[in-house]
């Protein structure tokens, strides 16, 4: 367990962070969001942040090893490379103020990335600190650290009360923490600036409605006057998973009450509010034909580049896809909030970092596991607005609305909307099964209706065995 000074435990808590940074902090985010923007475009090597001024303000957290015999730790994550190069300089910050720790990065892409924590990155060539969501699994799995102990010897490292409740108790186990987020995973739809003026259609305000989503999709979508082969789409979503904010929205269930991680026992898709919700958007795929099939759009990365490539005009989406739509050439877009049905309903989740159980290096792992969720760590993040950040004061601070052009505030007023995603025992099993039985509605050849009527059969018996 790392011992810490007071210090240095000092340097790491808000109030002494704002009352010494609050000056420093917004010439520090322009700085840092032109450097890093640089090293996107170029040679992450010759970034100007590595001779920056910057390592000044990086807090110095004690660590067991010296700067005469440095200990290397591994981090995974999964990222693109606007992702890497931020990271990148995230550690070149640390290692000026830990010269005992060195990072080793283990990086892939998400497709990628939990296949090789199960195949590859495994016994000693497991990560020290890993970057996860959804963290049930790994946790009963024996594979994480409980923080509880760290964070009960290091109070005045980090302010838990910072971060936003829902986030941070998706990453409890048993009540205990087993990670601290780095983000929210909102979502918002995104449009086309252009398209929606050429339409005539206008730019769609907190409180529009599903309704007012299918009357803009209608006319944002082209079809031939004679073929009636479509050209553009008015609108594209992920059908697979997070269809269950549309039962929300509409003002149904999922499951019965719960405590993770165990399960719900019983299934409420079989109600009128969650049929209508999930038909509502099949019909817009398959009825209206307004929204592509499904196979097109099954996805982020497809829907992306048909945003792109002006095939279609709105996406839902996260924001992941900020870097991707920030880089296309003569796309002008902006983000709106989501369009709410008889509730207005938003998902909060996300991804955050944890600590290998058995890790050979565990004081250094949490040294810096702590400065990634620090103050410094996530302002350094943050002011790249590439996204929303899972600590309630560097919303405040404005750090991150002032890093961009784009409407930055929805993301933020959504996650006050947020609602915890279910994850338990076996979660991701009934998650698969569930996607699996819907895909004939979103293809137009089953109902909602006949499919909601079987799966308690299919998926109960499952939440009542967790154990497998």
């Amino acid at each position: 367990m790392p011992s810490l000074t007071s210090r240095r435990r000092d340097c790491l808590s808000p109030d002494s962070f704002k009352r010494k940074f609050r000056y420093v902090i917004p010439t520090l985010c322009w700085f840092l969001l032109s450097s890093l923007l640089l090293v996107a475009c170029g040679d992450p090597t010759t970034s100007p942040l590595a001779n920056s001024t910057t390592s000044s303000l990086a807090p110095t957290i004690g660590s067991p090893a010296s700067a005469a015999n440095p200990v290397t730790i591994t981090w995974s994550y999964w990222g693109d490379k606007d992702e890497t190069a931020i990271n990148s300089n995230i550690i070149k910050e640390f290692e000026k103020g830990n010269p005992g720790i060195k990072i080793q990065v283990l990086n892939d892409s998400w497709g990628n990335y939990f296949t090789k924590l199960k195949t590859e990155w495994v016994g000693d060539k497991a990560p020290d600190v890993m970057f996860l969501s959804f963290i049930t699994s790994y946790a009963k799995g024996g594979l994480l650290e409980n923080l509880e102990p760290y964070l009960a010897k290091d109070k005045a490292g980090l302010n838990l009360e910072d971060f936003y409740t829902p986030l941070l108790n998706s990453f409890r186990f048993n009540g205990d923490l087993y990670g601290l987020p780095r983000d929210n995973d909102t979502k918002v739809i995104y449009v086309n600036l252009d398209l929606l003026k050429e339409a005539g259609v206008e730019l769609p305000k907190a409180g529009w409605t599903w309704q007012d989503l299918l009357n803009a999709s209608r006319k944002l979508t082209l079809r031939d006057a004679n073929t009636g082969k479509i050209s553009r789409y008015g609108f594209a979503f992920e059908p697979n998973q997070w269809w269950k904010l549309w039962v929300w929205q509409n003002g149904g269930e999922i499951y019965n009450e719960f405590k993770s991680p165990q399960p719900p026992t019983k299934l409420l898709l079989n109600s009128k509010e969650a049929i209508d919700g999930v038909q509502f958007f099949a019909d817009l795929i398959n009825k209206e034909q307004v929204a592509p099939p499904p196979d097109q759009m099954d996805s982020s990365e497809k829907i992306a580049k048909m945003f792109v490539e002006g095939k279609v005009a709105m996406t839902f989406g996260n924001h992941a896809l900020v870097p991707t739509y920030s880089k296309a050439k003569d796309l002008h877009w902006d983000v709106v909030p989501l369009p709410q049905g008889k509730k207005s309903v938003n998902v909060i989740a996300g991804a955050g970092y944890t600590l290998n159980k058995n890790s050979q290096h565990k004081a250094e792992a949490w040294t810096f596991l702590k400065f990634l969720s620090s103050d410094f760590g996530q302002t350094l993040f943050s002011s790249t607005g590439l996204m929303v950040p899972s600590r309630q004061s560097i919303r405040e601070d404005n750090i991150y609305l002032k890093s961009v052009k784009y409407n930055s505030s929805v993301f933020l007023d959504e996650t006050a909307k947020g609602r915890e995603y279910p994850i338990f025992l076996r979660s991701n099993e009934v998650d698969s099964l569930m996607d699996t039985e819907l895909l004939p509605v979103w293809q137009g050849k089953a109902t909602a209706a006949s499919v909601f009527a079987q799966l308690p059969a299919k998926v109960e018996p499952i939440l009542n065995n967790p154990g497998g």
